[in-house]
């Protein structure tokens, strides 16, 4: 049976290196026919790409090697093409230094579309930050201090577990690390997602505060931290590797693996403020299309729908929400009309811009009354 491995970036030319070291050949790399660009280094590349709808992949094995975030439209496709032996492929792989005796099946999980397969959800813990950052996306420079109910969060992960075979959560924030239950938090979520990875998206300025009962609980459920790396971080990046590494945590940058440590000196947003864009060019191009936001029983397909009322309390604007950009988890029935749906444009999209507006990074809000930085500027 061939082998494919589906996706062309640097942890596919990774994954394909470490299959070989244990005798499987791979056949090609694969990519869908809306992918233009050719990520693979020729120098690397000593196999052919081929666009996955020329291919018959019913009798192959299927390897997908993407970011979790950006799986959809591959999941999609493959569930489509019914096909039968499709593996995820755990990034965990990178941080192995030496494959001599690791058992190589415990980084790959079969998906067997039986379950609806939702490869990615994220949710913010807490709203506020102990930074304060210009035009912050989540709107942690603006917002009242608030964070998830422990009962709250294990009811939701409990409806979205029943629903989906849920393959990537990210705990966001705001900074996550101020929520006063961070460990219990943790654990709900390995208890609950038992097979999900469990990642935390933090600046990294409090991993020097956590105590060490919670910096164990997160070695021991196999938490993924995911630094973001602003100026202030940057300074204290030592430290904070000391820690991580002295617990066995394993950690990445700037949420990729083959990062170069490069500071965060840029924000950017798509947001307007008049519903005239064209959504659907938007959906299908947004670096952030497959966010799928969950906020207090609803996923979202981005965390704008469910956060703009914090902009909307501090600047009197009338960003306006509809039910169609959410779904309540409760009400779902079928999860493969829901995760179709996330794929799709929402109402909600006719607000962002085709232009995205780039502006540079700065830790503090200089003038409360001042919106610039969450809307695009007219040139």
């Amino acid at each position: 049976m061939d082998n494919y491995i589906f996706g062309t970036g640097q942890f596919a030319i990774e994954v394909k290196k470490i299959l070989e070291k244990f005798g499987f050949q791979i056949k090609g790399f694969l990519k869908l026919d809306n992918v233009k660009k050719n990520q693979l280094n020729s120098s690397n590349n000593s196999i052919p790409i081929y666009y996955a709808d020329k291919i018959d992949l019913s009798k192959c094995n299927i390897i997908i090697a993407k970011k979790p975030m950006i799986m959809g439209d591959t999941i999609g496709f493959l569930k489509e093409k019914n096909c039968q032996n499709v593996y995820s492929v755990s990034e965990d792989i990178l941080f192995v230094d030496h494959f001599e005796n690791e058992d190589i099946s415990k980084f790959f999980r079969k998906i067997d579309f039986e379950k609806p397969f939702l490869n990615y959800l994220e949710m913010n813990v807490v709203d506020q930050c102990n930074l304060n950052c210009k035009g912050c996306a989540h709107f942690s420079n603006i917002c009242d201090n608030n964070w998830v109910s422990i009962d709250k969060f294990k009811r939701d992960l409990i409806l979205v577990n029943e629903k989906f075979d849920l393959y990537y959560f990210r705990l966001l924030g705001g900074e996550p690390l101020l929520h006063p239950k961070l460990a219990e938090l943790i654990r709900i979520s390995h208890e609950v997602l038992k097979e999900t990875k469990i990642v935390i998206v933090t600046n990294g300025l409090l991993i020097s505060k956590l105590d060490e009962k919670t910096l164990q609980t997160i070695a021991d459920n196999n938490v993924l931290i995911s630094i973001s790396l602003y100026e202030p971080t940057n300074a204290v990046l030592d430290e904070i590797s000391f820690i991580l590494k002295k617990y066995n945590i394993k950690f990445i940058i700037n949420d990729d693996f083959f990062s170069q440590n490069n500071v965060i000196d840029k924000f950017q947003t798509r947001l307007s403020t008049e519903r005239v864009n064209d959504g659907e060019f938007v959906s299908k191009n947004c670096i952030g299309r497959f966010c799928r936001f969950l906020r207090d029983g609803k996923i979202s397909k981005c965390y704008y729908p469910l956060l703009i009322d914090i902009l909307n309390k501090k600047y009197k604007t009338n960003y306006a929400v509809t039910d169609d950009d959410f779904i309540d988890i409760a009400s779902v029935e079928n999860g493969w009309q829901l995760i179709e749906k996330l794929n799709k444009k929402i109402p909600f999209c006719d607000y962002c811009s085709s232009e995205v507006y780039e502006f540079n990074w700065e830790a503090h809000h200089k003038n409360d009354n001042e919106i610039d930085g969450y809307i695009v500027r007219k040139r």
